[in-house]
């Protein structure tokens, strides 16, 4: 029996979770669920939650296999030893799926790890008593100077991690591939069948292509996004702010991370949409037709047929095309988009000779970053690597023998 995260769903909308253990699967862990309502509730997202309350779950398996009931020892006023601590970060280390004894990445466990630090200071301010006497405050201070050593370096530089976003783009094959799908969704098909679902996946493939957006905006894309071209009026998807949207009715609800914004997109997938909206998507059952419905669900039949699409169907869908196409590589994954679309970005960007900030400007506007966004920066990079390259030649070119 395993230590569970059951995730509920208010009537305003709000998501939120509680951590259970095996002994007691009814009744929700009172501590952790405290922290989560008292100090994460109201300035972290959902998903925020759930990462801080894995963390916890992983100290709760811990403390059971340790014989240790941390509370108990908090209120008798006994704090973790260095031995302990050491314990404790062995057992974050190790990868709870897969083969026995891997471990996860250090950036997985420096995540868990801050939010045990965090969860064990607030419990520790909650539990021991006297926590305002100085030889007390000592006590804790040196526990989370303990927490704190265990956290583990970066593995490789920022600086290589930037070049590698830098030079992610699509292959030229894979390029090939989704531009022959978007020009015939469906090309390989020997029969009618599932017609509708090939054509929704390559719609959503397409929007991600043509504008970059995540994947959690495009499955949040509601009928009412879509807007046609009309009277001059190219056409072009909204991207909306939706957190906690009570018409949303999917547990882990995809959510926009950045900021709201419009998106213009070419007439073919204006005319693939429409096409997916009126002959595929308006023949599934238990479809709704409101503005407030979303335009992207299950075909399969079902319990779910007719409902919001989820992100595990999103990522079935992707896995399904590149197992169709094998020439799409097995290195896509649905933020490949984004990074090739700021790539193309940068292209259009020079062949319109924009300056730095222009660029940067019209780069925060399109992805719905801030003004000033360190990701409109690293992508912008890109332009004076080149250009560093091009002086770089001409200086190489010093020590030519002249014609």
């Amino acid at each position: 029996m395993k230590f569970q995260i059951k995730n509920y769903i208010a009537r305003s909308g709000e998501r939120y979770s509680f951590l259970f253990s095996p002994d007691d699967p009814g009744v929700p862990l009172f501590y952790p669920g405290v922290y989560v309502s008292r100090q994460l509730r109201d300035n972290h997202t959902h998903q925020s939650q759930l990462v801080a309350l894995d963390g916890i779950r992983r100290l709760s398996e811990w403390e059971r296999d340790r014989g240790i009931s941390l509370e108990e020892r908090l209120l008798a006023g006994t704090l973790l030893n260095a031995h302990e601590v050491d314990d404790l970060a062995g057992h974050m280390k190790i990868r709870r799926s897969g083969k026995p004894g891997e471990s996860i990445c250090s950036r997985k466990f420096n995540v868990y790890w801050g939010c045990v630090r965090s969860y064990i200071a607030w419990l520790t301010d909650q539990l021991i008593p006297d926590a305002n006497k100085a030889e007390v405050r000592k006590l804790v201070e040196k526990q989370d100077s303990r927490l704190k050593t265990k956290n583990l370096k970066r593995v490789g530089s920022r600086a290589r991690k930037k070049q590698a976003l830098l030079d992610e783009k699509f292959s030229e094959a894979a390029r090939q591939t989704l531009l022959e799908l978007f020009s015939s969704p469906f090309i390989g098909m020997p029969t009618t069948t599932h017609r509708g679902t090939r054509l929704r996946n390559v719609v959503m493939a397409r929007i991600l292509y043509e504008t970059g957006m995540r994947r959690g905006e495009l499955l949040s894309l509601k009928l009412k996004n879509f807007v046609e071209s009309s009277g001059g009026q190219l056409p072009y998807v909204e991207v909306e702010r939706n957190h906690d949207d009570e018409l949303d009715h999917r547990t882990h609800q995809p959510v926009a991370k950045t900021q709201g914004r419009i998106l213009a997109i070419s007439s073919g997938l204006e005319d693939q949409i429409k096409q997916y909206r009126t002959e595929y998507r308006a023949e599934i059952q238990n479809v709704g037709f409101g503005d407030e419905d979303f335009l992207f669900c299950v075909h399969q039949f079902g319990s779910t047929v007719g409902q919001a699409l989820t992100v595990n169907g999103f990522n079935s869908a992707i896995s399904y095309l590149k197992k169709t196409f094998p020439s799409l590589g097995k290195s896509l994954h649905p933020h490949a988009f984004r990074h090739d679309f700021n790539y193309r970005f940068s292209l259009h960007a020079d062949q319109m000779e924009w300056t730095e900030a222009q660029e940067a400007e019209a780069r925060e506007e399109v992805n719905g970053w801030c003004h000033g966004s360190e990701m409109a920066k690293v992508y912008n990079l890109r332009h004076r690597r080149e250009k560093a390259m091009e002086i770089g030649v001409k200086i190489a070119r010093d020590t030519e023998r002249p014609l």
